[in-house]
């Protein structure tokens, strides 16, 4: 995949905030320079273009870097989460993971190799095309996990139409769909990343008063805990633009409670798959939970009471499953 849309977009903003990390603001100029960093290390301990390498980490500014690092070698990106510890051995083993860069909270990487052999046949297609990869596991809620395989460059292709540049708290996880969907847009628009290192209704409304922060992306259960803690009384959320909400249902009563303390902040419900990413939504009104979705790249229609999506972004399959 060749990322120099988002290196372009680095240079032209070069002087902006790109990512705030602890309290620490990282430049646009600071990510390219690192991204380059990291494709010189990719290059010096000859990881092999097509390569299966898993990320275990948070969003830190070296994660980030890392990421668009691997993509430009057209590697098979597995990010993971300690969210996620429990089934580390199974994730691995089941992406067939090639080479592990652990992240700590100090933001230093530590490399491990593994004598997987990745030969999945979409691995393979991917190789034939040279395409990067993209694996995310699924919750398991209805038993094992099971692990999604995406030609990243079909997810990336929405990423190359302008849109609006925002200071965006990314409080979905590193291994999840929105969490990857939120650094992607604000990457691609020169807005800022700002990461939290405790996802608590308190620490993460101080940083939007601190950071003037304009939107989060988050969950109903996050919502609902500013509400009951009344954290919001405690930070000033002027800067606050926008609220995105999914990842599971909204409760008609905390949507219209938090829309009439905020009347001036918009709430929108997003919806997506890591089967097929993150469709465009379009909600009737910030207390309504009637909601449509679609946009450029996905075609949608319900038959028996079942929505059946087409998108471009679809996986190419499981890799430990039938499709």
């Amino acid at each position: 995949m060749n990322i120099n849309f988002f290196l372009e977009i680095f240079e032209k903003n070069h002087d902006l905030d790109a990512i705030i990390w602890k309290d620490k603001i990282y430049s646009y100029q600071w990510l390219a320079d690192r991204v380059a960093h990291w494709q010189n290390q990719i290059s010096s301990i000859k990881i092999k273009e097509g390569s299966v390498c898993a990320i275990e980490a948070d969003f830190s500014p070296n994660s980030i870097a890392l990421f668009l690092a691997l993509v430009s070698n057209n590697c098979i990106i597995v990010p993971l989460t300690t969210s996620v510890q429990s089934k580390k051995e199974e994730f691995i083993e089941v992406s067939q993971c090639e080479i592990l860069f652990s992240i700590n909270q100090n933001d230093e990487v530590e490399i491990s190799n593994f004598s997987n052999i990745a030969n999945h046949e979409y691995y393979q297609t991917l190789h034939k095309k040279s395409k990067p990869g993209l694996v995310l596991f699924t919750s398991g809620t209805s038993g094992k996990s099971k692990a999604a395989i995406h030609n990243l460059d079909e997810i990336l292709e929405k990423f190359k139409v302008p849109r609006h540049s925002l200071r965006t708290i990314v409080f979905l996880l590193y291994d999840h769909i929105g969490g990857i969907n939120t650094m992607f847009y604000t990457l691609s628009n020169a807005g800022c990343l700002i990461t939290v290192n405790e996802r608590t209704p308190d620490r993460v409304l101080q940083l939007v008063e601190k950071f003037k922060v304009e939107l989060i992306p988050t969950s109903p259960t996050f919502i609902n805990l500013i509400l009951i803690s009344e954290s919001y009384k405690r930070w000033n959320l002027d800067s606050l633009k926008t609220v995105t909400y999914g990842t599971e249902p909204m409760p008609e009563t905390t949507l219209k409670r938090f829309s009439k303390l905020f009347p001036d902040i918009r709430l929108l419900q997003t919806y997506g798959l890591s089967e097929v990413g993150i469709l465009r939504s379009k909600s009737k009104g910030n207390d309504s939970l009637w909601v449509k979705v679609g946009g450029e790249g996905f075609q949608t229609k319900i038959v028996d009471g079942i929505l059946h999506i087409k998108a471009k972004s679809s996986m190419l399959g499981y890799l430990n499953a039938p499709s």
